[in-house]
């Protein structure tokens, strides 16, 4: 089954940062289609295909295509033994764990964040979360081609092998530590929950320590998205202190 990426902008985008996933181009007959588009499209080896402007409304299931569609899959995932290889060659050693965040988006600013501080990689479960695809993509800008990412049937059990291999576990939650009181020397894993549900009991109970972050507002959480960034880059700031 394809997936599809709408619009000349989203096309233009998804060429540059994640060409590895693409597999054909439509384009409407008689639409105004950037050359640049086209080029980069052949340039990838890519078919081009035209059909009327209808038979692309009805393949691609929308009126928002702009006349051009790029048809994508394949999306490859990582082996959780990859990212224990990594962890110690990374500049943090760090895996980010995601549990049941459901909006491809903020999947893909996570993997964008993880790619800007150069930690190790990104878990996922296989049920009840969002997956590599083209809005994690576009939301990536990038990131998608840089960190990987595995997607395992049991978190918990993949947690439970990391805590083996040395590492420790931080879960995210609204009562854990403050994060800037915490030594944060090891090689870890941070897991954050979902955007509804947190971090599920079964996960939690496989955490060492949980951490949070000062909020001086009214609001109680932040997306968690912005919550990675803001732990990630603390973790960053650490391992510059005793470098």
């Amino acid at each position: 089954m394809s997936d599809w990426v709408l619009g000349r902008r989203g096309v233009r985008e998804h060429l540059v940062h994640a060409p590895d996933t693409a597999r054909a181009l439509w384009v409407a007959r008689g639409s105004r289609v950037p050359r640049d588009v086209i080029e980069a499209a052949e340039g990838l080896g890519l078919p081009v295909r035209q059909c009327a402007r209808h038979e692309l409304t009805a393949r691609v299931g929308s009126e928002r295509h702009q006349g051009v569609a790029l048809e994508v899959g394949g999306w490859s995932y990582a082996d959780p033994e990859d990212l224990l290889a990594r962890v110690g060659r990374a500049p943090v050693p760090l895996v980010v764990a995601l549990d049941c965040v459901q909006d491809p988006r903020n999947l893909g600013a996570v993997l964008r964040v993880v790619d800007g501080v150069g930690a190790a990689g990104v878990v996922i479960p296989k049920d009840r979360a969002a997956g590599l695809g083209p809005l994690a993509a576009r939301a990536a800008a990038g990131a998608v081609a840089t960190v990987p990412v595995a997607r395992v049937v049991n978190l918990a059990r993949t947690l439970d092998r990391f805590r083996d291999e040395g590492l420790w576990v931080y879960g995210a939650a609204a009562e854990g530590d403050d994060v800037y009181s915490v030594d944060l020397d090891t090689p870890a894993v941070l897991v954050l929950g979902g955007e509804h549900e947190g971090i599920r009991p079964n996960v939690r109970r496989r955490c060492d320590r949980m951490v949070s972050l000062p909020m001086g507002g009214k609001v109680s959480s932040l997306n968690v998205a912005v919550a990675c960034g803001v732990f990630c880059y603390e973790f960053l700031r650490r391992r510059r202190g005793r470098d």
